[in-house]
């Protein structure tokens, strides 16, 4: 491990105290616990959504649910590790946490229909390697082909689709008999507007954990309602490990196709993470071998992921907001974040306790989030450079992916793949790519993956200053810097001041 905190520095008699801890730098062990748990609860309501939507999309039963959680919370607090702390080749060694990405949950559940879980999974992990080789061999073109404003685009559709499920949730989840029953939009509702206060008038970690916060407290009010059955949760083990490949595996070409389109989204989205994350961590640019390290890692824990039934992960960038407010930047932290996590997975019984949460307490706690998703799309596309083969690419592609997201049925007359390709984020992403190379007044100079440093103190672009990412959360790094060693801030000290000692904005 790397240097430990030094001590306050005394001046005049009385110890000096600066405030933080580094990137390197490893916080005492009590701390250090307290940090990570911070961080664990964050990372697990950015865990839930894929294995819950996935779940009630293709109706899978409690017992399979509970699988699906445990193996996502196994997946990234595994994946979380191996990108802060390193293990051998593979890690950044950054203070970055790995979820599982909201963008492979509209066609999952499109393809798991047609080829099952297995093809689902295999598709994953094809995706992963295939996306893993290009950005060894093409990774400077990668930011010319994905500019800006098409993830924005992705994002915007996205968001739209999660908010559809989110919605369809509020109302009981599709196959319920009593869909849309006033009692469950009520619950949802009230799920919702406690979400919603958290999330305007909480502080710190309460803001940042608002979701969580608010699907507990509906949780609460359901069991008091009677809508809850713990028998799968009575039922299940207190230690388990999750079965690998519990739906077997198979590679249907269509659905990996499909799968690899939409993974080439998270390599530029997680390109952009990378900087963020060392921008507020380190005060500095991200080096060729973080950012290569990063990718490769994701390549590599996606792969993983698909083997333990978990969709392939992807940066998680609520925790970066975490360590702006409490100062604590030590990837150690983040590390033993991933302990924790890693924990919750080994634990069936915690991963019951998912699977019984009524749909319209998870509806209500998703929902505001999900906006998010799509405000986030709508906010890059504003800031890209809009010109007449701009508009007309987006126009295109947003007409493509929420047209035939809408109506899938007017392609049922088409093979599977065309459909899913299509449709949503798919359609998206491949209708804008392939307009963006085709139509004139393209820029096709390949761009290196090293950013050049724009001032002599190292600050990033204007470009790199707001991060927008797959997982909905913005990322607002222009007014924050790392800690000098120093001043020690409490496990519990959400409210740490957000503003710089040197007062940059």
């Amino acid at each position: 491990m790397e240097d430990k905190a030094k001590a306050p520095v005394e001046k005049a008699g009385k110890p000096k105290k600066e405030r933080g801890y580094g990137m390197n730098q490893v916080p005492r062990a009590g701390e250090l616990g307290a940090f990570g748990l911070q961080h664990a609860l964050i990372i697990l309501f950015q865990t839930l959504p894929a294995p819950l939507l996935i779940s009630a999309g293709v109706g899978l039963d409690a017992a399979q649910t509970a699988l699906l959680v445990a193996s996502a919370l196994f997946v990234s607090g595994i994946c979380t590790f191996i990108q802060s702390f390193g293990l051998g080749p593979i890690g950044a060694k950054i203070p970055m946490v790995m979820v599982g990405s909201f963008v492979f949950i509209a066609p999952g559940l499109l393809i798991i229909p047609q080829a099952g879980f297995g093809g689902y999974m295999g598709a994953c992990i094809v995706a992963a390697i295939v996306c893993g080789i290009i950005f060894v061999l093409f990774s400077g073109w990668l930011r010319v082909i994905f500019p800006p404003f098409i993830s924005g685009a992705v994002l915007l559709v996205l968001g739209t689709g999660l908010i559809g499920n989110a919605l369809n949730n509020c109302a009981g989840g599709a196959g319920v008999e009593n869909y849309g029953d006033p009692v469950f939009l009520a619950l949802a509702g009230v799920t919702f507007l406690i979400t919603l206060v958290l999330a305007v008038f909480g502080k710190g970690f309460v803001q940042g954990a608002a979701p969580l916060i608010g699907m507990c407290v509906g949780f609460v009010i359901s069991v008091c309602m009677g809508m809850v059955d713990f028998t799968p949760v009575e039922e299940a083990a207190w230690i388990g490990i999750p079965t690998p490949l519990n739906w077997g595996i198979s590679f249907p070409i269509d659905a990996c196709l499909v799968m690899t389109l939409v993974a080439v989204c998270g390599i530029v989205e997680i390109l952009g993470t990378t900087s963020a994350t060392v921008d507020v961590a380190a005060n500095r640019l991200a080096t060729p071998e973080e950012t290569k390290k990063t990718v490769l890692t994701q390549a590599v824990t996606s792969v993983f992921a698909g083997l333990f039934n978990a969709v392939p992960t992807i940066s998680g960038s609520a925790n970066i907001g975490l360590m702006g407010i409490t100062k604590v930047f030590s990837r150690y932290a983040v590390a033993t974040a991933g302990v924790i996590v890693l924990v919750m997975g080994l634990c069936p019984k915690f991963s019951a306790v998912f699977s019984v949460i009524p749909n319209p307490v998870f509806g209500g706690a998703v929902l505001m989030m999900f906006g998010t998703i799509l405000v986030n799309g709508m906010k890059i596309i504003m800031q890209s450079e809009q010109t007449g083969r701009t508009q007309t690419i987006l126009a295109v592609a947003l007409a493509v992916g929420i047209g035939f997201n809408s109506f899938p049925d007017a392609l049922a007359q088409f093979p599977f793949w065309v459909s899913t390709m299509l449709c949503g984020v798919p359609g998206t992403a491949f209708v804008a790519v392939i307009l963006n190379v085709l139509l004139p007044g393209r820029n096709l100079k390949k761009q290196p993956i090293e950013e050049k440093e724009s001032s002599a103190n190292g600050d990033l672009s204007e470009s790199h200053k707001a991060e927008g990412n797959l997982m909905g959360v913005e990322v607002d790094v222009s007014g924050l810097e790392a800690p000098k060693p120093g001043e020690e801030v409490s496990p519990i000290d959400f409210e740490a001041e957000k503003v710089p000692a040197n007062g940059r904005k």
